[in-house]
């Protein structure tokens, strides 16, 4: 059952990405119902009839084919052909010739090579820079000068195939160009970066009604002004003026967000200072221009440099992180080096009693067995005294370095070692359990795991008050596992691997010289508490 959903649900996804879906279809009906809904605003600002105006389908283009994925343009495209066909052919809603002229350059043009030159020049340009395109100054250049280069291209072609058939002289083809690619690159930089942040939620990320306020307040002188106008009061002079405090402002405070509105209400603005003035609106497209560049460079730039404070902001507490780390890590190091010269003079203190206490009086005993015994009792006490030395001298060095450690196993190292002696005199039943093939460990890895082992059992000892203990040895294909468990207390919670970090010099030594063992042969040491059954 669980394999049929998943593949249900796998062939569920596949089925979205295909170039038919109705996602894709949705998407194309409201692309070409906002591109020829704003054609008709555009319209009212021609500079040259029929051929140039403020035209703002291209920031809806060029938004849309930015933003939506590549696998929805020939929905987009189809969308739009075919909508331009209804309305402008012959006897259509808005026949009119100059957009669809009907020979065969206008079809070769419009519908091939006008679309093939836009999804190469986007895709080209979606290949190096990723969504939102505003986050930086970098970025934010590069897309200005593709939308400025994009509508010079498009706007040759379209013009070309014009004066082709119109036999139009080249300077006079230049001033148009230049007048059509500014009317593109004016309705791209008013609409793109509004479609822009709103897209990738960037408008989201700013709660504040300082933004709200000033967005009515803009408005409102708007809608002021043409109160105005209408009572014989003429204020577009100083709408133009004035707007360029509030559009620097809102970029500089909310980074490229505040630029894309400004860039939205600048062109808001500039519209309605056009209706209000007999000027050609060519006039106005290079104050469009200048103040959202403007605007929009310094919103990316206020953007990129919150950007790259929070990364620095992060990076050091990554870095203050790392030094405490470092810090316990030294720490631990000069606690592990006094521990290591604790021990060692213990077991020079503890050698050197034994030596005294126990070897000495056994040997003074011996000399004064041969001077007391006659020649004839002499092999009998000098074999028992002389074995009792050497267990005396065998148990002592057991201690230092455990017997056969060099040449054994360790599970017969641990078998004949004083780890179990210490579990029978300390009356725990104890089992060891050997499960797959021995590894042929070196020296060192031995002595190591020897002595983690017997911490281990000294601290179930110790404290546990166990009355069981199990050595469970696990020799695995990749790895070799050793594993103490008994019924006792239980280890206190802070000393747990998944409840503390182990380099903390409050850590026992004992535990402490644990991990560092585990450290040094390159393998982990796991402290947990089972839950009783």
């Amino acid at each position: 059952m669980e394999k049929h959903l998943h593949a249900f649900a796998l062939s569920i996804n596949n089925g979205s990405n295909t170039i038919l879906s109705m996602r894709y279809f949705i998407y194309g009906i409201l692309y070409t119902c906002c591109f020829h809904g704003v054609w008709l605003i555009s319209s009212n600002f021609e500079t040259v009839s029929d051929t140039v105006s403020w035209y703002l389908p291209a920031g809806i283009r060029l938004s849309a084919f930015l933003l939506l994925p590549i696998r929805s343009w020939p929905a987009l495209l189809v969308s739009e052909k075919l909508t331009h066909l209804a309305l402008f052919h012959p006897g259509g809603i808005l026949d009119n010739s100059e957009f669809m002229s009907g020979s065969i350059h206008w079809y070769f043009v419009h519908l091939l090579i006008t679309p093939v030159l836009l999804c190469a020049a986007v895709y080209t340009f979606r290949r190096y820079y990723r969504s939102p395109y505003l986050d930086n100054v970098s970025s934010t250049l590069s897309l200005l000068s593709f939308s400025m280069i994009l509508s010079i291209s498009l706007g040759f072609m379209f013009l070309g195939r014009r004066a082709i058939e119109s036999e139009m002289g080249l300077v006079p083809f230049l001033a148009t160009l230049f007048e059509f690619s500014l009317g593109d690159f004016v309705g791209i930089i008013v609409l793109l970066p509004f479609f822009i942040t709103l897209f990738t939620k960037q408008c989201f990320k700013h709660d504040n009604r300082q933004l709200t306020y000033i967005v009515v307040g803009w408005l409102a002188i708007l809608i002021a002004s043409a109160y105005a106008y209408t009572n014989g009061i003429n204020l577009s002079y100083q709408l133009k003026y004035i707007a360029v405090l509030p559009a620097l402002y809102l970029a500089h405070r909310f980074g490229i967000f505040g630029s894309s509105l400004s860039c939205l209400l600048i062109g808001v603005t500039a519209f309605t200072v056009s209706t209000q003035t007999s000027l050609n609106p060519l006039e106005h497209q290079f104050y469009i221009i200048s103040l959202c560049v403007g605007c929009l460079i310094l919103g990316a730039s206020v953007t990129q440099a919150k950007e790259m404070t929070h990364t620095l902001a992060k990076s050091n507490a990554q870095i203050r992180e790392k030094n405490m780390q470092l810090n316990k890590a030294v720490s631990n190091t000069r606690a592990v080096t006094a521990m290591l010269v604790s021990v060692q003079e213990e077991e020079r203190r503890k050698l050197s009693r034994d030596l005294h206490d126990d070897f000495g009086h056994r040997i003074v005993d011996l000399k004064l067995q041969l001077s007391l015994k006659s020649k004839d009792d002499l092999p009998s006490v000098l074999s028992d005294k002389i074995d009792n030395l050497y267990f005396a001298m065998k148990k002592s060095l057991g201690g230092l370095r455990p017997s056969g450690i060099d040449n054994l196993p360790i599970e017969s190292v641990l078998e004949r070692s004083e780890i179990i002696s210490s579990l029978n005199s300390s009356k725990i039943a104890y089992m060891m359990n050997v499960e797959g093939t021995p590894v042929a460990f070196d020296h060192t890895q031995k002595i190591h795991i020897y002595r983690i082992l017997q911490e281990a059992v000294t601290n179930s000892i110790k404290h546990a008050n166990a009355t069981r203990l199990v050595i469970d040895i696990c020799y695995c294909k990749d790895r070799a596992v050793f594993s103490i468990s008994d019924n006792g207390v239980g280890i206190p919670s802070p000393y747990l691997t998944a409840n503390s970090q182990y380099r903390s010099v409050d850590f026992s030594m004992g535990i402490l010289s644990m991990h560092e063992r585990a450290r040094i042969i390159n393998s982990e040491l796991c402290i947990k508490q089972n839950t009783p059954t």
